[in-house]
């Protein structure tokens, strides 16, 4: 790599440049490139969409078709969490979500700005804890293939409205549950879109990127290249791509996880995620496992208060459901705050806990990724043996519950070192004394265990 003086910074890496690869730019920069690819996956939405609301609504006692499931829930979403520490939040540049929102503004749109005081992440980080806790009983979205439609439709609907009244695409950065994830586990991710030389955006008085021109438009999320110092919000669409005269904007490859190292960006709804995602999937992991299952529904029977009524079985498990999930979560960032109180008495232990929830994206990710292992495959057979009777032959497999199991934990292990060697560099980046260094590690090692301890412990129950 070379070293190439800037005015206002000692040194610029110039980075390689995966836009400079073969016809890479070229694919980038047309105009018809990115709506093809939208409408492609547009075609395939309403493709799902059908099948879903064609089918039956229960598929364990119904049967049915469960191509919508098996596409969204057992394919697309684990595929998401597998490819994001490669390419980010690539997904979003194909998003048909998204683009439904663009087309929509196109038409017509008020323009308006989005609310200030709605600028952040909460209805995001909440609508995500929403799906997944009632997920199990009230939607069963992933064996339910009308919800799984419904569920689709109704975040185009919303894609629409807010085309239709807000500027820019508001409802891919402030509302997008998957965008949020994305957005948050991309700071991992091996790639990344900056600008090559911030003393060139000074020197440019014209900032396409932001006031778009004839090639390209605004950035549609209110990012600036020339300030960006970390993955979240980049929705990687490419228009600074198309906008910037200068050609200044590089796509480069970098050590994953760069972003929770460097950035000093940090935010109060992202730390919450963070734990959040950790306590939530190995509690769905939990669920998987007939003991610790048995523990939380007896537990949750013991409560209601008439025992003969179904209906009332049904929604009383639905209100536990959501009830757990607001628990466990807020109790796990309770319990990193009153560790980074304890530790930090002196000084802004809120500040702390925010900064130090960041280190914890590796085991968040490894989590997650654990979680939807056994998904991947299922969906990943289910579509080969699709494929095999198309052709009239008979390719069928079945997931290997132990090395699907050997590799939760393999996972969960990884997630846990990478997370002690990140908090290690961020307690070193933030920390002004040597005694701060040891309390943030303290704080870290200690939350840190005491997750890996209850995954161990429930990765090492037995399925059945």
């Amino acid at each position: 790599m070379k070293i190439k003086k800037d005015a206002n910074h000692n040194g610029t890496i110039e980075k390689y440049d995966l836009l400079d690869v073969y016809f890479f730019r070229d694919l980038v920069k047309n105009r018809f490139f990115k709506p093809a690819v939208n409408l492609f996956f547009f075609i395939f939405l309403l493709v799902v969409i059908y099948f879903g609301l064609s089918s039956e609504s229960d598929l364990r006692f119904h049967g049915g078709i469960p191509f919508a499931t098996t596409m969204i829930w057992d394919i697309w979403h684990p595929l998401l969490a597998f490819t994001v520490i490669i390419v980010g939040r690539l997904w979003c540049f194909a998003c048909p979500i998204g683009a439904v929102g663009d087309w929509t503004q196109s038409i017509f749109s008020l323009n308006r700005k989005y609310p200030e005081k709605y600028r952040n992440l909460w209805i995001a980080v909440i609508l995500f804890l929403f799906i997944f806790a009632a997920e199990r009983h009230l939607f069963m979205f992933t064996r339910n293939p009308p919800n799984t439609a419904y569920l689709l439709l109704f975040f185009t609907a919303l894609a629409v409205i807010m085309g239709a009244v807000y500027e820019k695409r508001s409802f891919c950065r402030y509302i997008c549950p998957i965008g949020l994830v994305l957005g948050v586990f991309s700071m991992l991710s091996a790639i990344e879109l900056r600008c090559k030389s911030r003393k060139t955006c000074q020197d440019h008085d014209i900032k396409e990127c932001v006031i778009g021109t004839e090639a390209g438009k605004a950035c549609p999320v209110g990012e600036f290249p020339q300030t960006m110092e970390r993955n979240n919000q980049c929705i990687l669409c490419m228009e600074c791509v198309k906008s910037c005269s200068k050609g200044n904007i590089r796509l480069s490859p970098r050590l994953p996880g760069a972003d929770i190292i460097h950035s000093k960006k940090t935010h109060l709804d992202e730390a919450y995620l963070i734990h959040g995602i950790i306590v939530i999937f190995l509690f769905v992991m939990g669920m998987e496992r007939l003991q610790f299952r048995n523990t939380i529904i007896n537990f949750v029977k013991s409560t209601l208060p008439v025992n003969s009524i179904t209906f009332l079985d049904l929604y009383w498990r639905n209100m536990w459901a959501v009830i757990i999930f607001l628990l466990i979560t807020l109790g796990a960032a309770g319990l990193m705050y009153l560790s980074a109180k304890a530790a930090f008495s002196g000084g802004n232990p809120k500040q702390k806990f925010i900064e130090l929830s960041y280190a914890f994206i590796p085991l968040s990710l490894s989590v997650y990724l654990a979680e939807n292992t056994f998904r991947l495959l299922k969906g990943l057979f289910y579509l080969t043996a699709t494929i095999g009777s198309f052709f009239g032959k008979i390719w069928e497999f079945s997931p290997d519950f132990d090395t699907i199991n050997h590799l939760q934990i393999l996972l969960l292990i990884a997630g846990s070192a990478f997370t002690l060697w990140a908090g290690y560099l961020i307690s070193k980046r933030i920390s002004g004394k040597d005694n701060e260094l040891q309390q943030s590690m303290i704080v870290i090692g200690f939350i840190a265990a005491a997750y890996f301890m209850i995954g161990l412990k429930i990765l090492t129950l037995p399925i059945i």
